[in-house]
């Protein structure tokens, strides 16, 4: 690949090709049962990038002779021990603690994602340590981009309206449903791999 791609493969894998949330499907329960609204995208995408960045630069450390299973035990007992100083921030903030309580069991969840529990041991930890965080890193900021993306379209569709301006004569209130939002995530995740599918025939064209 030359200079003139606009991003890097690690970078183009987790914001792109390989986005945890619309082409690998991982952790979307979050996503379908909680972000009706940007706003429930943002505090979850926030909770997600605190819990999954600051446990993986911890758990880099863990000795790699302990074996698997205690490993993953481990990275999860991290995050959770992460997790309680987030919690107390979000309740301890007024004007976030509504937004927070919004999403219910669905914050806590983020503490047992993938990136921490599986990729952590089949990608992020195979590399250097100092390329550890820089790819994960993308690998969130593709998680949160998506999962923002997905919580403004959907509450658009619901409510039909933008900074609370009504702009839609028409709504779709099924896609508030945990249902709904499977719905919406499939339709989004195809057009979304449709979009790669275009600029991997971009990319091809430029290594040529």
């Amino acid at each position: 690949m030359n200079d003139r791609s606009f991003l890097h493969q690690s970078e183009r894998e987790g914001i792109l090709t390989k986005n945890p949330l619309f082409t690998s499907g991982v952790i979307i329960a979050p996503a379908v049962a909680a972000c009706t609204n940007i706003y429930s995208g943002i505090i979850l995408a926030s909770v997600f990038t605190v819990v999954t960045v600051v446990t993986l630069a911890l758990c880099r450390y863990v000795p790699r002779r302990i074996v698997y299973t205690l490993r993953i035990t481990l990275y999860t007992l991290v995050a959770s021990l992460v997790y309680v100083p987030v919690h107390i921030y979000f309740t301890s903030n007024p004007s976030l603690e509504e937004l927070y309580s919004a999403v219910g069991i669905y914050a806590p969840l983020l503490i047992t994602n993938s990136l921490i529990t599986l990729r952590s041991e089949t990608k992020f930890y195979r590399l250097a340590k100092p390329y550890v965080l820089k790819t994960a890193g993308y690998y969130v900021i593709g998680y949160d981009l998506a999962l923002i993306l997905f919580s403004a379209v959907r509450g658009f569709l619901i409510d039909g309206t933008v900074l609370g301006e009504k702009v839609l004569s028409f709504t779709f209130p099924i896609l508030a449903a945990p249902y709904g939002g499977f719905i919406l995530l499939a339709l989004m995740s195809a057009a979304f791999r449709w979009m790669i599918q275009i600029l991997n025939g971009v990319y091809k064209k430029d290594a040529a």
